[in-house]
């Protein structure tokens, strides 16, 4: 586990692991890295609640810190990563900002991305790269794999929505800090890599996946105005439109393959939330 060779002494961080009622081997995994590792300050707990918003959420009532930092299971944290956090933390622009995040590189069991994905649909495998400067996040957030937060926030306006599917509770937090008047801070240097499955690259579970966060979306929206829905389906429309045009200069160049997965991807999350706002 990368949190233990950090490059910063192990009393400066906390790692709270969450085991979010697994039925596999998790429990002994976790049991056993506790106990061949007791100079680290870890802590252990299971949630029986299923759902990733239910594990954050308790991560969140267990964490002794000021700042919070959220990295899955198959996320791998740089050695400087906690290091490099602290020193932000007295940095003038901290103050600035309610929550950070910094760059996702997808990793691969072959060694290569698919030869499907593009810049267009990049966020089904959690990839964050805004360059090398710091700056804020405008139209993009940080991905749940590598996003950090004052935890003063979650004080003050609560924890993740439960009613969310996987992909649609990272989302809703930052539209409510947003709404709430905060910033999101880029951070490159602050580097997770994300190992991504051979599973997760199947058509099949793109197609699924396409579905929840449209899902996602529907419930997100569930209790707000007919007009905020209304702006919600206008958006996927237009991205759909978007997807053709896009899709058509990709088959100009030769390649379909990246062409069909954009129109894929953008078909389905709509069809997930058009079907799920008619449940």
């Amino acid at each position: 586990m990368h949190l233990k060779n950090q490059s910063c002494a192990a009393s400066d961080f906390e790692i709270v692991l969450i085991n979010n009622n697994s039925s596999d081997d998790t429990d002994s995994i976790c049991l056993t890295f506790l106990k061949d590792n007791p100079k680290l300050n870890v802590s252990y707990f299971i949630e029986k609640n299923p759902g990733l918003s239910f594990a954050r959420n308790r991560g969140i009532k267990e964490a002794k810190g000021d700042v919070i930092c959220f990295i899955d299971d198959d996320g791998f944290a740089i050695s400087e990563y906690v290091k490099i956090i602290a020193e932000f933390t007295e940095n003038e622009l901290y103050n600035s900002f309610m929550a950070f995040g910094g760059k996702v590189i997808p990793c691969y069991n072959e060694g290569k991305s698919p030869d499907w994905i593009s810049p267009y649909i990049s966020g089904l495998v959690s990839e964050v790269d805004l360059g090398v400067n710091v700056k804020a996040f405008t139209k993009k957030y940080p991905a749940g794999c590598n996003m950090i937060f004052r935890k003063e926030f979650f004080e003050k306006q609560g924890g993740f929505n439960t009613d969310l599917h996987t992909r649609g509770d990272d989302k809703f937090i930052f539209l409510k800090l947003k709404e709430a008047g905060h910033k999101i801070l880029y951070i490159p240097t602050l580097e997770v890599s994300h190992f991504i499955d051979d599973y997760r690259l199947e058509k099949s579970f793109i197609i699924r996946l396409s579905k929840v966060i449209g899902q996602s979306e529907a419930i997100r929206l569930k209790n707000k105005s007919a007009f905020q829905k209304l702006l919600k389906q206008t958006e996927y429309l237009f991205k759909l439109s978007a997807a053709l045009v896009i899709s058509a200069w990709f088959v100009l160049r030769g390649d379909a393959l990246k062409a069909a997965y954009i129109i894929r991807v953008r078909w389905y999350v709509f069809i997930g939330y058009y079907l799920n706002e008619k449940l």
